[in-house]
């Protein structure tokens, strides 16, 4: 028998997102010709964990945060995060990503590509100075990494937007792809996405190629064989340029990625300046929010899955309620993405496959459940196990808010706040 065992788990964050979990695969044992229980015979290791971030950050207290990267930091027993994503560029979401990455790590930083431009009015918006450390994550999130983690991280994987058609549905686990032969040349990209230099994506320095890949739409990452991570970048959510703001921006670029701190300062503040004469303050420009699917490639049967908080389940990962469901199995993270009409869900759904859409199970509710980023009905078209509220009632935003929060609650809606994580572990069998 094969099996497959996921976990997905929302920490106690409060305004703010910081979901994890892990994928196991127990491939099937050879036959023998006769079955024969032998005493004392173990059951082989499963391959992995392979475990996933999603997003890392507060705005109710960095205290909560670091809690819970200690707890997951004791859960990867020194191994780095295998796929780490960043739904988008607010505080509330990225704001535990250095201590993420300086205590654990991350194979691969998996965030949507924006332009320069783009990212910059994201930083204003924010209330970004030009002094600000922060800032340069706006300015070249590559730097900033190298800057700020060192050897936290081995790759950054952009993703571009999501035009055309998404990665076909397939039927059948495939099976998983053995080393690379290049896996220990650290000159050698390897992994999913295509090479790229850096400066082939915003016209400057061309180095760390190696450290940085670009998956083109249409494209997936692929766990074992018989998981898989299919990332959504809505190719609409570029904001108009009126003004000519890109152009400006243009014309500093050079000064912006390959001038000294002085240069970069400089240049910033001049773009601050144009960006609250021509925009006014709090702009609201940002809509970019990476959205990502995990799900099981193919059929499975016998799905069960258990999400209590008791001390079994704390100590030993299982216990004795777990019980049969005809649970789907797979998780929709949305961040703050845009979801706020029909031709929203039916452009993610179109790209996802309606087939891999329709196994979501838990489904995290968009920017908090703000009623800005939902449309009525929209629970029903999702239809998922659980809907997961990532926010803090008591924060000034008022999230979820009320319409939202009655809209999904035939479909078992748990609050996660300052107080309240959730976890469902699943188990998968063919």
């Amino acid at each position: 028998m094969t099996k497959i065992r996921a976990v997905h788990q929302f920490f106690p964050v409060g305004q703010g997102l910081f979901a994890t979990g892990s994928v196991e695969f127990w491939p099937p044992q050879p036959r023998r010709r006769r079955n024969i229980s032998i005493p004392g015979q173990s059951i082989p290791a499963p391959d992995g964990p392979y475990r996933w971030v999603y997003d890392c950050g507060s705005s109710s207290g960095k205290r909560l945060v670091t809690n819970a990267v200690d707890d997951l930091k004791h859960d990867c027993q020194g191994e780095k995060i295998d796929l780490l994503t960043l739904s988008h560029f607010h505080n509330d979401h990225i704001n535990g990503l250095v201590e993420l990455l300086n205590e654990i790590g991350a194979k691969r930083v998996m965030l949507p590509w924006a332009p320069l431009w783009h990212r910059l009015l994201i930083g204003f918006e924010q209330g970004l100075r030009a002094e600000d450390p922060e800032m340069l994550f706006y300015v070249d999130p590559v730097q900033f990494f190298i800057q700020e983690a060192g050897d936290g991280f081995e790759q950054v994987l952009f993703v571009m937007p999501s035009d055309g058609e998404g990665p076909p549905f397939t039927t059948e686990p495939t099976a998983a792809p053995g080393p690379p032969e290049d896996r220990d040349d650290p000159d050698k990209p390897s992994g999913p996405g295509d090479a790229v230099s850096y400066g082939d994506l915003e016209g400057a320095y061309g180095h760390l190629d190696h450290r940085v890949r670009m998956l083109r739409s249409g494209k997936a990452i692929a766990v074992h064989g018989v998981w898989e991570f299919l990332p959504y970048n809505d190719p609409s959510t570029k904001p108009d340029d009126p003004f000519g703001f890109t152009t400006k921006v243009d014309a500093h670029r050079g000064a912006l990625l390959n001038g000294n701190e002085n240069e970069r300062q400089s240049a910033l503040d001049d773009l601050r300046t144009l960006y609250e004469t021509t925009f006014g303050r709090g702009a609201g420009m940002n809509n970019v929010s990476l959205m990502l699917y995990g799900g099981a490639i193919g059929p499975w049967t016998g799905q069960r899955f258990c999400n209590c908080e008791c001390l079994y389940h704390r100590l030993i990962g299982a216990c004795g309620c777990w019980k049969e469901y005809e649970t789907k199995g797979a998780i929709l993270l949305t961040g703050d993405g845009n979801l706020k009409s029909a031709a929203k869900w039916n452009s993610l759904e179109g790209y996802l496959d309606a087939r891999r859409a329709r196994r979501t199970s838990v489904f995290q509710v968009p920017h908090h459940g703000a009623r800005a980023n939902w449309h009525d009905g929209l629970a029903a078209l999702i239809a998922p196990t659980t809907s997961v509220f990532s926010s803090d009632p008591r924060h000034s935003y008022g999230h979820p808010h009320a319409e939202v929060l009655r809209d999904f609650w035939p479909f078992r809606p748990v609050q996660v706040d300052q107080h309240s994580g959730f976890s469902m572990h699943v188990m998968l069998e063919r």
